[in-house]
């Protein structure tokens, strides 16, 4: 009797794997031509990496390299394993500026407060993604390098406190 049992409880799960499921495919959403697979990925921003660099040459700041990218999903075609949309979330802006020396906090954190003022010209709605993205800012002298990652709604409430200098930097150091 336990052969029978033994050999019976293998075959009634097997059966059951193949039985028709109780939830419905749903297959492809109203309004999507696509079955995707959803990857978080980033795509470069040229265009507007463009416009930011040229904003912080307008605001008189130099030696900086200004970029942007988009941050999202693409839509992976479940046939293909292509890509076929991305949806951006957020932009993330790419700040690295050169510096004559790291240890003066307080010149590094009123040049902060002047690349935060320029890309206060860059809100959500006017950039790629419905909400508000990260700031990265590389601050360079030699081969050394102070690097600061923060949201851009972050960096907005340390200055509605009225921090600059190195009251700001040290706040975004935080963050």
């Amino acid at each position: 009797m336990r052969k029978i049992v033994a050999i019976l409880i293998p075959v009634l799960l097997l059966a059951a794997c193949n039985l028709p499921r109780a939830t419905p495919d749903l297959g492809t959403a109203p309004g999507n031509s696509q079955n995707c697979a959803y990857e978080w990925t980033t795509q470069p921003l040229p265009a507007l990496s463009a416009q930011v660099q040229a904003a912080m040459s307008a605001a008189r700041l130099t030696g900086i390299r200004a970029s942007a990218e988009a941050y999202g999903e693409n839509c992976i075609d479940a046939q293909t394993n292509q890509p076929v949309r991305f949806s951006a979330l957020e932009t993330d802006f790419r700040i690295t500026m050169k510096v004559s020396v790291l240890s003066n906090k307080d010149d590094l954190g009123n040049a902060l407060e002047k690349i935060l003022a320029v890309l206060d010209g860059f809100p959500p709605g006017k950039i790629p993604g419905p909400q508000a993205g990260t700031i990265n800012v590389s601050f360079e002298s030699g081969g050394d390098t102070l690097n600061l990652t923060f949201s851009v709604p972050a960096g907005k409430s340390a200055r509605s406190l009225g921090l600059h200098g190195t009251a700001l930097l040290e706040e975004l150091q935080k963050k």
